[in-house]
């Protein structure tokens, strides 16, 4: 009681008569806290002073033990190693692993008399969060529970802290009611907010604490120098540290795409992640446009000077302990030059079939045909549909130190270890067909062709599979059959055709429904169902959706997946190419014999819950009225 009394008059609470009556018949600081709480004449912000002062009920060593964390010999024994210092007790028996994090804040919940928070599965307020500065929050480690007119409640690792307190109250602009949580909790959330937001402010709230990313180029060294020699001023410091927490967050994001756009007044920065744009910045200053643009061209060692032309380059860079390849496009408009990333991330991208989406006897058939010595697997799929990565992930499939790999593709997405990768240049004169000529010289064992665009790449392609190489290729087809249908048209003998192929595939790519908030979906109407001529066959299917949450950016998605029609050419599907059948006849055909249609495929994700209807719907509503 009485270091309670030598509290209030320190802090001005109280003072000259009003002591002795305050504690006259007091036999605990609560009864004190009712007498102040009465009294008109103190102001509640004093009270909630008093109320902090107050927080010590019980030893804290005499907590550990009534919670029975530690024991009472291990305890003396550490208090009489640490010289009878019990100031810092706690952290000491977390330092030594006696005791857990998550421990010691419940301990010091009931030593305080605050309330402990587990943040497991806690749900962060956005608006109260957003309205506070991030360095704040890191600096003094503490999370916004709620928030009113009058007071603001705070899950704080050290809510004893008094002087923390008062200096966030000063901040914060209002009287303070602390909670506690673990200090490694707080600090995961924090970060888990920052990652996962989309708000600029919290974005690049810790601007200062990025490292400054490595570039990696061909030759290093002289692009080093490039780069030194442009940013030697502050504002270029402060373009390379806004470019590279762009650049990072976008890569941490999981962006395929990072968009630059220059318009009249300012400079928006979008990231494209599920293939959708999130606009990130739009407030970047007049006079940063410029240097931003410019500093991006020195990464890919683009001409600087050159505004008039597009330009295309590439540049590679560490993030995260790992290389990251990026594409650059810059393009003219009518405001400056507008600059697209293409983020090409072989660790997040993954290249394994099943992570793809292939499962079951999908995944069999496809692993079976592109194991095969030679023969053509071929790719089918709008543009975004993911088959290049389908592609890549199959020749990692394949890949030996035993065989010689070559691909040509238009441009090279990813580089490959141990695999020749050649570029299409048209102005050149190296196309398709004729890079494809001079592969077939260059003893290869398995040949990747990025895409089969002309009759003239199918034709040598075709031949490359039937003189015992394995080539695997994509094309532009909305199915199976439609892609036997284009290769008819592009006049490849049906004899070549079936002679060549070993299985035709198709594919797209659904967004899957995000997990951290995945609910039932009520969302479906009369109409949209009337307008799907398959939905009366699935009305009893529990249909989800996400409801939108921060790890999603309210979209209600997070992550895709694919959705495959896999058609391996049988004798009996051959036959019927040869007899030049049609691709309705051909489809049945195949059906009968197992193969599992777009629209089925995109109808077993929903049954399972991991897509709503209408995303299967928007990707297979074609194939829907086809079958």
């Amino acid at each position: 009681m009485e270091s309670f009394k030598e509290f209030l008059i320190k802090k001005g609470i109280i003072g000259g008569e009003k002591v002795e009556p305050l504690f006259k018949g007091a036999v605990s600081v609560d009864d004190v806290l009712k007498k102040l709480s009465s009294d008109s004449s103190v102001p509640d912000q004093s009270l909630i002073k008093a109320f902090a002062g107050s927080f010590k009920k019980k030893a804290l060593s005499d907590v550990l033990l009534e919670e029975r964390a530690v024991d009472f010999d291990t305890l003396q024994r550490v208090v009489a190693e640490s010289g009878n210092m019990t100031n810092n007790l706690g952290h000491i028996l977390v330092e030594r692993r006696i005791i857990s994090d998550e421990m010691l804040a419940k301990a010091v919940g009931i030593e305080l008399g605050v309330e402990y928070k587990d943040l497991t599965d806690y749900k962060v307020d956005d608006a109260i969060f957003n309205s506070i500065d991030v360095s704040v929050m890191k600096k003094y480690c503490f999370i916004p529970h709620k928030k009113t007119n009058k007071e603001i409640w705070l899950i704080l690792s050290d809510p004893g802290n008094v002087d923390s307190i008062e200096e966030l109250e000063v901040l914060l602009g209002l009287p303070i009611i602390p909670m506690v949580a673990s200090k490694l909790a707080i600090q995961r959330l924090l970060n888990l907010m920052i990652e996962t937001s989309l708000d600029s402010k919290v974005i690049f709230a810790d601007l200062d604490n990025f490292p400054p990313l490595e570039v990696v180029t061909p030759d290093e060294e002289d692009a080093q120098q490039n780069i030194a020699q442009k940013s030697g001023s502050d504002s270029d410091s402060c373009v390379i540290k806004m470019v590279d927490a762009i650049i990072l967050k976008g890569v941490r994001k999981r962006s395929s795409d990072i968009h630059f756009e220059v318009y009249e007044s300012q400079l928006k920065v979008k990231y494209r992640i599920d293939g959708v744009l999130f606009e990130v910045v739009s407030d970047v200053e007049p006079r940063m446009r410029a240097p931003i643009i410019s500093r991006l061209k020195v990464m890919a060692q683009l001409d600087i000077a050159e505004k008039r032309i597009p330009q295309d380059g590439r540049f590679k860079l560490k993030i995260d302990d790992r290389f990251v390849d990026f594409r650059v496009s810059v393009l003219p408009s009518i405001f400056g030059e507008t600059v697209v990333l293409r983020i090409l991330d072989k660790s997040a991208l993954g290249l394994d079939l099943q992570k793809v989406g292939l499962d079951g006897n999908d995944l069999l058939l496809f692993k079976r045909n592109v194991s095969k010595p030679y023969g053509m697997v071929l790719v089918a799929g709008p543009t975004g549909s993911g088959k290049t990565t389908t592609l890549y992930s199959a020749l990692k499939f394949v890949h030996t130190p035993r065989d010689k790999f070559i691909t040509i593709e238009d441009p090279v997405e990813y580089q490959l270890p141990d695999v020749v990768q050649i570029a299409v240049n048209e102005k050149k004169g190296l196309t398709f067909s004729s890079g494809l000529r001079s592969i077939v010289r260059q003893d290869p064992d398995k040949i990747m062709v990025g895409e089969i665009r002309d009759p003239d790449t199918a034709k040598i392609a075709i031949n490359a599979a039937l003189t015992g190489h394995l080539v695997i290729s994509s094309i532009h087809a909305n199915n199976v059959t439609d892609a036997i249908s284009r290769l008819e048209n592009m006049e490849i003998d049906p004899y070549e055709f079936v002679s060549s192929f070993n299985l035709i595939m198709s594919q797209r790519l659904l967004r899957l429904n995000c997990k951290n908030c995945t609910v039932d979906d009520d969302t479906i109407t009369e109409e949209i169902k009337k307008l799907s001529i398959d939905f009366e066959e699935h009305k009893n299917v529990a249909f989800k959706r996400g409801s939108g949450c921060r790890y999603c950016h309210d979209t209600g998605y997070l992550g895709r997946s694919g959705i495959f029609e896999v058609l391996e050419l049988t004798p009996e599907i051959k036959q019927m190419i040869l007899t030049r059948q049609s691709p309705l006849e051909i489809k049945k055909a195949a059906i009968k014999n197992g193969l599992v249609p777009l629209r089925k495929a995109g109808w077993k994700k929903v049954e399972e819950g991991l897509t709503t209807f209408e995303e299967m719907n928007r990707v297979t509503f074609e194939e829907g009225a086809l079958e």
